[in-house]
């Protein structure tokens, strides 16, 4: 098996496991002007193939990778992980991964900083960043096949940087929505400029997610974790609903639909997830469970994905995603090491350690689960 150069990277596992970390900036493509990879500074030109290790014959599943992470989103499979792990934040690079054979189709490396997990939307692939150089959180489009940023605008003065994640996106109500340093902004996806900002007076952590029709959209944010999760109206941004949350950073949303919204929340070395029922905001009578800080769960090809390394069956398993009812235990072969990255097409994918880094691998989910 090729191993890349990697080195293994302790964080705290209510963070680490909650998206893909890339970084990057670039500058807006003038009409007319072909569209620019993210790199260093505002001007940038493509990483060279191979630049990062890897090249579009290679496939990830005989390769092992630091920090990887995988998010299904527009019919793609997209990686992020770390060529390198020095400077802190370090260069990320994220690729487009064929979910059959594993093959890369296309590759860009971006400039130190963070990143969230990319959302397909409005035809184009949408992601936060909060990179070192520009000192703010900017909200990026990309090509989701070439991986080329098309358009960028600032979304707040500072980044939600207890989250591990830099900001989040949303596609509801025809607009891209962004959680930036304590405001929400709605986005016009055609011109990627601000069309309404809603301040979240002293927010320093948030999160926000819309279920997949874009009707229903769910915000929450925190003031050292003294916080709220809230229904909001997709087009204007109203506040429907809302309910008191107590934790060491926001709620962070695992999956929305119309009826309601599946959360986790660290409480310190402690975490639980619950699911919100979506009119009320209101907690869903029975559908807590607690664990470790790390405990999370996620919507994902139809059902919820329970996860919580090193605690055993007991809470790591696929359920209903609207009672949480247990449907069967995760097949991965350790779970005390093993963990799910994403679930797509009845495949269940997941990273294993490999010498310094994590190999990547992927096995059928279970019957139940399907």
């Amino acid at each position: 098996m090729r191993t890349l150069p990697v080195a293994r990277t302790v964080v705290l596992a209510a963070v680490a496991v909650t998206v893909g970390l890339v970084a990057g900036c670039a500058a807006r493509p003038q009409p007319g002007q072909q569209a620019r990879p993210a790199g260093t500074a505002l001007a940038t030109v493509a990483s060279p193939p191979g630049a990062s290790g890897v090249t579009d014959r290679d496939s990830i599943f005989g390769m092992a990778f630091n920090g990887p992470s995988l998010t299904f989103t527009g019919g793609s499979l997209y990686l992020t992980w770390q060529p390198t792990v020095q400077p802190y934040p370090p260069h990320v690079t994220m690729s487009r991964v064929d979910p059959a054979t594993g093959v890369i189709r296309a590759s860009n490396t971006f400039s130190p900083g963070i990143l969230s997990a990319p959302l397909y939307a409005a035809g184009s692939l949408w992601m936060t960043d909060a990179p070192v150089s520009v000192g703010g959180l900017l909200l990026l489009r990309l090509d989701p096949r070439t991986l080329m940023v098309t358009g960028e605008l600032s979304a707040g003065v500072h980044s939600l940087s207890s989250t591990g994640t830099g900001g989040h996106v949303a596609f509801a109500g025809g607009s891209i929505w962004v959680d930036g340093g304590g405001q929400l902004v709605r986005v016009s996806p055609r011109t990627v400029t601000a069309e309404l900002t809603i301040p979240q007076p002293g927010a320093d952590s948030a999160d926000l997610a819309a279920s997949p029709g874009g009707d229903t959209l769910i915000v929450t944010s925190a003031d050292s974790g003294d916080g709220v999760i809230q229904r909001r109206d997709p087009v204007t941004g109203a506040l429907l609903a809302s309910h008191p949350t107590l934790g060491v950073v926001a709620p962070l949303i695992g999956g929305v639909s119309n009826a309601g919204a599946w959360v986790r929340e660290p409480t310190g070395m402690l975490g639980y997830v619950e699911r919100f029922a979506a009119r009320s905001m209101t907690p869903q009578k029975e559908t807590r469970v607690e664990g470790s800080n790390g405990i999370s769960a996620d919507v994902w090809d139809g059902a919820l994905w329970v996860r919580n390394q090193a605690a055993g069956p007991a809470q790591n398993y696929c359920a209903d995603p609207a009672t949480g009812r247990r449907l069967a235990t995760l097949p991965v072969p350790d779970l005390a090491r093993d963990y799910v990255l994403t679930v797509h097409a009845r495949t269940l994918f997941y990273s294993a350690p490999d010498g310094d880094g994590f190999a990547i691998r992927k096995v059928p989910v279970p019957a139940p689960c399907e």
